[in-house]
């Protein structure tokens, strides 16, 4: 029996105006033109025959009928994509793996190690994206994810991986000129992390150093910028002493002075349960563990 539906392309048109309130903004988010959205939304309320939103001058405003409409669309579409991608994930000796990752991590320290899984696993290709902060796995196509914070991912399988310790570092020029001791960096500006934002908190208490400003001076986006920034000499800043090896090998970056900080959060491998079936997730679940261990044998 013939089911009485708009198409999808009806409803992701209207599902990404009435979250934008926008056909232009819902056109860019489609990758659509906005002339294109608008005609989708029409079609749909002539379907429909009812009005979902209101034209105010240049701006969307949903009806009572379109706010109710967009309840009850948004779970619905999500279930299908969630089916879709399920379905996909079923296929578990597909040869590719798509990692969300935190980007400073991947860059230095999965990439350059990555050479060796390709060497053990020619035939599994990795695909790495960017990603910050958790997200909902049912709304997205990634297998798994590496990500800094704490266990608490809903929906998902927590492997933990290392905690990280963090150092207070600066060049070589401020360190023999300025920042001899704790108390000379209220002489300079304090660099900082913006997703690390509790790190000189967290540095000072460990260092037993009172009475430090820890929210003053510069923040950043980027770990490369923030690292950057210390080579300058734009200031002291605490990062994570594994990731700053390189700088500290070659002496663009020195630490002045002790102690590291350990914090609560660490580095987890992440997924759904529903992915933990997939081969090429199982193997680099298992060669990440054992690299991983191999590293903090190294250390200890």
């Amino acid at each position: 029996m013939r089911r009485y539906l708009p198409s999808t392309m009806m409803l992701q048109a209207f599902e990404a105006s009435a979250k934008r309130l926008s056909f232009t903004l819902a056109a860019e988010d489609l990758c659509l033109t906005q002339s294109a959205i608008s005609k989708q939304v029409i079609a749909l309320e002539e379907m429909l025959r009812t009005e979902l939103f209101k034209r105010i001058k240049k701006r969307l405003e949903l009806t009572p009928a379109g706010k109710n409409f967009q309840a009850r669309i948004s779970p619905a579409l999500n279930g299908i994509e969630a089916a879709v991608i399920e379905l996909m994930s079923c296929q578990s000796e597909r040869s590719t793996l798509d990692l969300g990752v935190v980007p400073s991590f991947a860059t230095k320290w999965l990439i350059p190690r990555l050479g060796d899984f390709a060497k053990s696993h020619p035939g599994i290709t990795i695909n790495l994206a960017t990603r910050l902060v958790p997200f909902d796995f049912s709304e997205t196509t990634l297998d798994a994810a590496i990500h800094y914070g704490n266990r608490n991912w809903a929906g998902a399988t927590c492997d933990y991986l290392m905690s990280e310790e963090t150092v207070v570092v600066c060049n070589e020029e401020v360190a023999a000129s300025t920042l001899l001791a704790p108390s000379d960096l209220s002489k300079l500006s304090l660099l900082h992390l913006t997703t690390r934002p509790n790190a000189w908190k967290e540095w000072a208490e460990t260092a037993a150093v009172e009475g430090l400003d820890a929210a003053r001076g510069p923040h950043f986006d980027h770990f490369s910028m923030v690292t950057q920034a210390a080579v300058a000499g734009l200031g002291v800043a605490v990062l994570p002493k594994f990731l700053i090896l390189d700088e500290l090998a070659s002496g663009r970056l020195v630490i002045p002075f002790g102690p590291t900080a350990t914090s609560d959060n660490g580095y987890y491998l992440v997924y759904p349960e529903r992915k933990a079936g997939l081969s090429a997730l199982q193997k680099f679940r298992a060669w990440l563990l054992d690299t991983v261990g191999e590293r903090q044998r190294q250390a200890g």
